[in-house]
C-alpha cells in the first residue's frame, strides 16, 4: 500500500476524494529498481499501471533490422504503461530504466474494476493516455522525419 498523499501529488489523482485516493492507495505498491532494468517486453500482459516518481524510463521500440529504437523517455510524474487500461491489455514497446527508479505499481485489475465503478476517475485516467498517446505519436512522427 502506498499514502494517499503520494498518490494526490500526481496529476493523474490530484482532485480525487480522500476516499477514491484511499482505494486506489490500497492497490498499489511502491517499488525501486535499479538503472539499466528492463521492465517490460513488447506483447508483455500490462498487469500494472505504473508512475514514476522519481527517474527515468525509456520506451523503446525492436525495428526489423534487430535495433532497439527509443521513442519516449518518461521522467517523474509520467505514466507508465498506459495498455494496463486498454484492451487487450497487453504492453506495445519495451520499457528500460536509464538511472535508478521509484515506482508506484498499482494493479490493472482492480483499478480497472475501480475506473467501472467511479467514472470520474476513469475519466481522469484516460484523458492521461490519450495526452501520452499523442505525445508519443508525435515523437514518432518526430522520428520518422529525421531519418
Amino acid at each position: 500500500m502506498v499514502s494517499p498523499e503520494l498518490l494526490r501529488r500526481f496529476t493523474s489523482f490530484s482532485g480525487l476524494n480522500e476516499a477514491l485516493l484511499k482505494q486506489i492507495a490500497m492497490i498499489a505498491e511502491e517499488r525501486t529498481v535499479p538503472a539499466g532494468t528492463r521492465l517490460f517486453d513488447e506483447g508483455m500482459p500490462a498487469t500494472h499501471l505504473y508512475v514514476i516518481v522519481r527517474g527515468e524510463v525509456n520506451i523503446q521500440y525492436l525495428l526489423g533490422t534487430g535495433e532497439m529504437r527509443t521513442v519516449d523517455t518518461l521522467v517523474d510524474g509520467d505514466l507508465l504503461v498506459w495498455s494496463a487500461l486498454v484492451e487487450p491489455y497487453r504492453t506495445t514497446a519495451y520499457g528500460t530504466t536509464t538511472k535508478e527508479t521509484h515506482l508506484i505499481a498499482i494493479q490493472a485489475d482492480k483499478l480497472r474494476q475501480l475506473c467501472e465503478e467511479n467514472p470520474i476517475l476513469g475519466y481522469r485516467l484516460m484523458t492521461q493516455v490519450a495526452k501520452l498517446l499523442a505525445h508519443r505519436l508525435e515523437n514518432a512522427r518526430v522520428q520518422l522525419a529525421a531519418t
